[in-house]
């Protein structure tokens, strides 16, 4: 699933190749994708431009010259194509922006998870949905606020996207185990020096898959992401990877380096 890394190369994508683009034609071949009905897109897009965009963990917001802002989550496939011959439209780009310049937009989705909406504003989008500023935005004030008065596991926390919008669930793994924090810790068992050291495990980690484009074998060696996987064996001890499922999530664990405080 596209992640706050692999969102922020689309948000570069798209302002190297459609921001003060002119929309001339808007299609979708499957209307479950879109949130509102098809003709609210194709009147409050069709004939407006593109003027910036702005991400909030997966979230990615497009705001035109007329009213509306457009929002787009990417599911599990989605992803991004300019092209040029609408010949050349990629198979599974449901949703089709047609340019001025006689190029094309596509919003590709093969598994039909991601989806489009319209809003008021970002703001008012951020607001109804609950999303805290963006994870690599947030300052620490912000995050260690929201985790006062919870009870609960760490991991379950940084998923939540009240708290730190756009950690998903490799992200919250790479975390704690650069943290060396076992995500079964107990929250309100944790010091402010702990969580210090996963809200800057959380900055290093995000910083990394961005600089890397999300390219995970481009990782330093010692991130958890190289053996992610039952079996796998932690860099720092030689231990085994430990898979088990911490507040519903597939989660990955090494024993040894990463200390359970309760």
């Amino acid at each position: 699933m596209p992640e706050l890394p692999e969102v922020e190369n689309y948000k570069r994508y798209f302002d190297g190749t459609s921001i003060d683009q002119k929309i001339v034609g808007f299609s979708c071949a499957d209307d479950r994708l879109l949130k509102q009905a098809k003709d609210d897109f194709i009147s409050q897009l069709v004939d407006k431009k593109f003027t910036s965009s702005k991400r909030i963990g997966k979230y990615f917001f497009v705001q035109t010259d007329g009213k509306s802002t457009l929002v787009m989550h990417f599911g599990m496939t989605g992803k991004l194509t300019y092209f040029k011959d609408i010949e050349d439209r990629p198979k599974f780009a449901h949703i089709i922006f047609e340019f001025e310049n006689g190029f094309h937009l596509g919003f590709e989705n093969k598994r039909k998870f991601g989806w489009m909406d319209l809003a008021d504003s970002v703001e008012s989008y951020q607001k109804e949905k609950k999303l805290s500023e963006d994870a690599r935005d947030l300052s620490w004030d912000d995050f260690y606020a929201a985790l006062k008065n919870r009870k609960t596991f760490i991991k379950p926390v940084l998923l939540d996207q009240s708290v730190a919008a756009g950690i998903g669930n490799w992200m919250a793994d790479e975390i704690l185990y650069q943290a060396k924090i076992h995500p079964e810790s107990k929250l309100e068992a944790l010091k402010e020096d702990h969580l210090k050291t996963v809200f800057e495990s959380m900055k290093k980690v995000i910083e990394t898959a961005i600089e890397k484009e999300a390219v995970y074998t481009d990782f330093p060696e010692d991130f958890l992401m190289h053996n992610r996987n039952e079996g796998g064996k932690c860099y720092h001890t030689g231990d085994e990877i430990i898979k088990t499922k911490v507040g519903g999530r597939a989660t990955y664990i090494s024993p040894t380096w990463q200390e359970k405080i309760q």
